[in-house]
């Protein structure tokens, strides 16, 4: 008997396979959601936090502890430990969080001044700021909630609206833009998706060596570009499937995918149903 899929976001067991999942966690001391959050491996995709009221503690007795309080957010890569919960000197801990997958174009944003073992820490100094960035994390959770085939759209443009707020407030790191020649990369790969792209064809592309290419994408973007290339092609799937009538074959075919089932395979991995079951849960 196939075991069932946790589907609540707050709750242990949540597979994250979306690319992009809003909402909030109301910790309370002694409630049903106060227990701590350890993944020692992180997440396929980044979540970004913000403490609404009480305190939460990342990495606890270790070096790295770290408490947050109201208007204190945090950017947690892909990859990176996940090792936090309510402070047990506060009663509460209510924060509102956002997991996505990023674009490419949000590196810029996503590199933050102070950074404890990967994890991007911020305060935001003045109240009307958290205000702003409070109501843009709940315009994000009322936008998935519509379900229409253009909220994950909406939603990922409120997202970037806070991750270059917080770039804005981070006034502690200079500039440091994506690197021309990745950006051109990322570029040639959304104008041939649907062609088989070898790394010998991209580092061309870049004007670099192979192996100082994969090494600089990673740097830039945080994940393998083999990962990233396969991250834009689901992407496009979903929204494919979502807005025309095409034919799982077809769709395969369109990104490249000589073979259905194996495009079939690949979109499960990523998120957890079928062409077909994602589809339907849709309509």
């Amino acid at each position: 008997m196939t075991e069932a899929i946790n589907l609540d976001p707050l709750m242990p067991g949540y597979p994250f396979n979306a690319h992009l999942v809003a909402g909030i966690t109301p910790i309370d001391q002694g409630g049903e959601l106060d227990f701590w959050i350890e993944r020692p491996s992180g997440l396929k995709g980044y979540i970004l936090n913000l403490t609404t009221s009480g305190s939460g503690l990342v990495f606890p007795g270790s070096k790295h502890e770290t408490r947050v309080n109201t208007g204190d957010m945090m950017l947690i890569p892909a990859g990176a430990c996940h090792d936090y919960g309510r402070h047990p000197d506060a009663s509460n801990w209510h924060h509102r969080w956002v997991y996505f997958r990023p674009r490419a174009t949000w590196s810029e944003w996503l590199n933050w001044a102070q950074v404890t073992r990967n994890v991007g820490f911020m305060t935001i100094e003045s109240r009307e700021r958290v205000q702003l960035i409070s109501q843009l994390f709940k315009d994000i959770d009322s936008s998935r909630k519509n379900g229409n085939m253009l909220s994950e759209e909406l939603g990922l443009n409120l997202l970037e609206q806070i991750l270059i707020r917080c770039r804005e407030f981070d006034q502690q790191r200079p500039q440091a833009p994506l690197d021309n020649r990745i950006h051109r990369v990322c570029q040639f790969i959304n104008d041939n998706l649907s062609k088989e792209l070898s790394i010998a064809e991209l580092s061309s592309v870049a004007c670099m060596s192979s192996s100082r290419f994969s090494h600089l994408f990673r740097k830039q973007l945080g994940i393998p570009i083999r990962q990233w290339i396969e991250d834009q092609r689901i992407s496009l799937a979903r929204q494919l499937l979502l807005t025309t009538d095409l034919a799982v074959s077809q769709v395969a075919q369109y990104l490249g995918y000589q073979d259905a089932l194996y495009f079939s395979r690949v979109f499960r991995k990523n998120l957890g149903l079928s062409p077909r079951e994602f589809r339907k849960s849709h309509q």
